[in-house]
């Protein structure tokens, strides 16, 4: 099986995982690897699919036309999984 080791990892979000993986009574290994399946397995949404659903739910934006054409803009230039 293959290994790898992450580097940098946020103090919070290090105790968070032990945290969750002792409640969980697994090692931080085993944990890791299942936050890691359940994230990979979650299907990607772009914000063009999102937003709509988000609109249904909530109700309208507060923001302008423009922040919103901005922030699909973004979406679309740094290939952001959701």
């Amino acid at each position: 099986m293959a290994s790898l080791t992450l580097k940098g990892i946020p103090p919070a979000v290090l105790e968070q995982l032990r945290k969750v993986a002792q409640e969980e009574r697994r090692s931080l290994n085993q944990q890791a690897i299942l936050l890691l399946e359940r994230a990979l397995v979650t299907p990607r949404v772009s914000f063009a699919e999102a937003y709509p659903a988000f609109v249904k739910r909530a109700g309208p934006s507060p923001l302008e036309t423009s922040d919103l054409e901005n922030l699909r803009a973004q979406d679309d230039e740094l290939d952001v999984v959701q």
